[in-house]
């Protein structure tokens, strides 16, 4: 534990006894049904305790990230009978409300002085502006000098928009525009000198809220700057403000508000692309230097000293977010910057590039980036399929399946382990959904279609996926849900068994797809008995029992006599085989066998 955390503590152990003290002597007032004068000593008491609660410095940047506790919220988490509702109430409402009155007041203030005709357009911009500031250094000197943190952050919030808005009222009024005759540069200027001022106060004074607000305005701005009818303010603005965020980070680990920042900048990027059309290369230049900062910035977030719950999520939604809003916009520039150039290159590069921040963080933090390890291997799944047909998708994503696994087992990258997982999963489906319509059938006029058909994926699919459950052999994985270890190689096993039934299905029918089935379970049956597998002898049952229901309930209704004949003699004589297989493995003792 910090000394900031120990002094916290003890602050709020000083509270609970003074609040203590003052409880018991309540009662032994009651009880002896006197009231005596406060005395001084008592008075202070009381001062302190009804007084906003005086926080150090750094209290207040905890204060606003979860995982953290100080005294306004340990007060809010106490049983309801320990709760101060005055102090709330003077706290919170008042000063809430107070804020409020006061801009509404100040707004009215102008409307008459206006109205009396003494004030003008550069009047009004100037009142408002010194006004806000005058609330921002009032606000700070509360929470910085007397301790007042959440009345003083409240105030500085309010001086800072009123402020920010009387700046940009000299601009985005026409009438202010027109009278007073600012150029878009220099309001541009003054409001980027109020957001850095601003965020520079807030960071040394711990104030995330208002270090947010902060930043927030700095985005309107640069949607301000989306007038200028250039390609270079609003975006160049942008960049800046990430970069700042960044910067900021690597003194104050303020997660949430890096990732708060995330929508708002991509954001401004699409309206920027729409409103101006700039060229492809610079568009696709901003893009990923946006991508880049926020990558910078999630490596300086993981390289604080903050560990807990919640912010390594933060960490990892920042990761998720930047990445997916890259690659999506990365694509639609790219697709017109190369025309030539395959579907899917820019959804790769992102994941490549995910790959990189996932090493280096392992290598010179040793941290695992779970979040750019899995989408590093899903975003170069999603470029294989964007950028490949339906037959070359399929070995795309079966090779890219096999090198994740392979990689992961091999650095101990669980995240590229995971994401190998799911890729396995995404061929699958593609396999099932897509390939099974689109992909040609066997066919022996048709070489191309047999080697680059439907039943050359199948095959493919079964045979790497055998070949994953034999890899993995008894290699677990613990879930930390179900608090319980699940076999790794048994869901491939299984999967490619339930492939290649489903190929079966699909190539043949009737009493020939029965016939087949039959066989696979047999196969099945055999093979297990002869390595004492147990999954592969379940598998062959489960198989076995499919073809039973399909040939007693189908075989029997929608076949001719002689197909239909044929199925049950074939499933008959199956059937008798496994059970003979079956006695003659058990030997004499078959339930110690089976048990064991």
């Amino acid at each position: 534990m910090s000394d900031e955390d120990d002094l916290r503590a003890e602050v709020r152990e000083l509270h609970t006894e003074v609040d203590a003290l003052h409880t018991r002597i309540a009662a032994l007032e009651s009880e002896l049904d006197t009231d005596p004068p406060p005395s001084a000593e008592d008075q202070t008491a009381s001062t302190a305790v009804e007084s906003d609660t005086a926080t150090p410095e750094s209290e207040s940047e905890d204060s606003s990230e979860p995982g953290t506790e100080t005294g306004e919220t340990a007060d809010s988490e106490a049983p309801p009978e320990e709760r101060n509702w005055e102090r709330d109430i003077g706290m919170k409402w008042l000063g809430g409300v107070g804020g409020l009155a006061l801009v509404v007041g100040v707004v009215f203030f102008i409307r008459l002085a206006i109205e009396a005709g003494y004030l003008g357009p550069l009047g009004r911009v100037l009142t408002g502006t010194v006004g806000g500031l005058i609330l921002l250094a009032g606000g700070r000197y509360a929470a910085e000098r007397q301790g007042y943190s959440r009345w003083g952050r409240l105030v500085a919030g309010t001086g800072l928009a009123i402020a920010y808005f009387s700046v940009y009222a000299a601009y985005g009024f026409e009438s202010y525009r027109a009278a007073i005759g600012t150029p878009l540069w220099t309001v541009l200027l003054a409001l980027t000198v109020l957001v850095a001022a601003t965020a520079a106060v807030s960071v040394r004074d711990c104030a995330p809220a208002v270090a947010g607000e902060a930043f927030l305005l700095g985005y309107v701005t640069a949607y301000v700057g989306l007038d200028a009818g250039s390609f270079v303010v609003s975006p160049a603005y942008v960049v800046l403000l990430t970069a700042g965020l960044v910067t900021i980070a690597a003194v104050r680990p303020w997660s949430r508000l890096v990732l708060g920042s995330v929508l708002p900048a991509y954001v401004l990027h699409v309206a920027w692309m729409n409103r101006l059309e700039p060229p492809e290369s610079v568009a696709t230049a901003v893009l990923a230097a946006t991508f880049a900062v926020y990558a910078a910035g999630v490596y300086v977030l993981r390289a604080s000293g903050r560990t807990d719950r919640w912010h390594r999520r933060l960490v990892e939604a920042t990761t998720a977010s930047n990445a997916v809003f890259a690659a999506i916009l990365l694509e639609s520039v790219a697709r017109r910057l190369l025309p030539t150039a395959p579907d899917g290159v820019a959804v790769g590069a992102v994941g490549l590039a995910l790959g990189g921040v996932y090493a280096i963080t392992e290598s010179r933090l040793g941290q695992q980036n779970s979040a750019a390890g899995v989408l590093a291997v899903v975003l170069l799944a999603v470029g294989v399929v964007l950028a490949a047909n339906p037959f070359a998708e399929t070995v795309g994503l079966l090779i890219l399946l096999c090198g994740a696994l392979a990689l992961g087992t091999q650095r101990d990258a669980r995240a590229v382990r995971i994401g190998g997982h799911l890729v396995a999963f995404g061929t699958v489906a593609k396999l099932l959904a897509v390939d099974a319509t689109r992909l040609p059938a066997f066919s022996l006029a048709d070489p191309l279609a047999t080697v680059m058909g439907r039943p050359a994926a199948y095959l493919l699919g079964i045979v790497v996926f055998y070949g994953l459950g034999r890899w993995f052999g008894g290699a677990s994985t613990t879930v930390p849900s179900m608090d319980r270890e699940l076999s790794v190689a048994a869901p491939y096993a299984w999967t490619a068994t339930g492939l290649a039934v489903v190929l079966l299905g699909l190539e043949l029918s009737g009493a020939t797809l029965s016939v087949a089935w039959a066989v696979l379970g047999l196969a099945f049956v055999g093979v297990g008995l002869a390595l004492d597998a147990r999954s592969r002898r379940l598998q062959g049952v489960v198989v076995l029992a499919l073809v039973t229901t399909k040939v007693f309930l189908y075989d029997t209704q929608g076949l001719d006599t002689l197909a239909r004949t044929l199925s049950f003699l074939v499933l008959g004589g199956i059937l008798l085989v496994a059970s003979y297989a079956y006695a003659r493995w058990q030997g004499e003792k078959p339930l110690q066998r089976l048990s064991g």
